[in-house]
């Protein structure tokens, strides 16, 4: 488990800013009979507190219901427990049915998953991305690119999430570097490599963060925050973004260096992450944020 995660404020706008990706193209993608999606839903419930416990995503259908889509990598009754518990969580908010749909990356036996304990049974549909190659679907998108062809943005931003025998950060770069090869606004590509980045966070270790950092410039993800508000939550979560690239550059990191780190602004850790890799050790980082 990450010591730092991707915060439910940043996870929200991101969403919300990507909105008619998954409007379009997400039926198309989960290979399931949806209606319509009409909104995108918030994730987080205030008497929730542990990233433990954020849902994934969450969409109002054109026909009153609710979808609640999960990744998983794999699934237990332990997790469909937790899933219910939030689907009651929906449900005593909305009082609408809750379609959930867990995305299971190591593949599952069944279409279905579910669990009864005498006064309540639970349901919910999987789509085994095991199914999906990655390999196959990364050369299609390649052609489709260099060719300027329409493709489905979500089969982009979840390649990752797909069967490969590469490991999941190697295919989070090359998802990111095809990203970076579409001919769409630069507002649009940021918003595609957050994306990426958001969905696969769960499965990536701090080292693998700060890789994907190091390599693919993903200031780009701060500055992207930033444009979309100025609340104090978003400010927290980009600190948080940074102290998971501190982590796993330097071994060590202690209580000072994370206060350091809460009071420097915005702008000063936007700096100091585009040179991240020229900072030696941990003292000459502490004399650059107290600058």
């Amino acid at each position: 488990m990450q010591e730092f995660d991707v915060t439910a404020h940043n996870y929200d706008f991101v969403f919300k800013d990507s909105f008619n990706l998954f409007k379009n193209d997400i039926a198309d993608f989960l290979e399931v009979e949806l209606p319509g999606i009409a909104s995108y839903l918030e994730t987080e419930f205030a008497e929730i507190e542990t990233n433990l416990e954020l849902l994934d995503l969450n969409f109002m259908l054109k026909d009153g219901s609710i979808l609640h889509l999960e990744e998983e990598a794999e699934i237990f009754i332990s997790d469909l427990i937790r899933f219910a518990s939030y689907d009651l969580k929906l449900y005593n908010r909305y009082r609408d049915r809750v379609r959930t749909i867990i995305l299971c990356i190591k593949g599952y036996t069944d279409s279905t998953a579910g669990f009864n304990c005498g006064s309540l049974g639970y349901n919910s549909t999987v789509v085994d991305m095991s199914k999906k190659d990655g390999k196959k679907k990364l050369e299609e998108l390649k052609e489709k690119i260099e060719n300027n062809e329409k493709i489905n943005y979500l089969d982009l931003i979840f390649l990752p999430l797909m069967n490969s025998d590469q490991k999941i950060v190697d295919r989070v770069k090359a998802t990111i570097k095809l990203e970076e090869k579409l001919e769409i606004e630069q507002n649009s590509k940021n918003n595609l490599v957050a994306l990426t980045v958001v969905l696969s966070d769960k499965f990536l270790s701090d080292k693998d963060m700060s890789e994907i950092w190091r390599d693919y410039k993903m200031v780009k993800f701060f500055k992207y925050v930033e444009e979309q508000g100025k609340k104090e939550g978003e400010k927290q979560g980009e600190k948080k973004l940074f102290k998971k690239l501190i982590k796993g550059n330097f071994e060590g990191c202690d209580d000072k260096i994370m206060e350091l780190i809460d009071q420097a602004e915005i702008s000063r850790l936007e700096e100091l992450s585009e040179r991240i890799s020229k900072i030696k050790d941990l003292k000459e980082l502490e004399e650059a944020l107290k600058q």
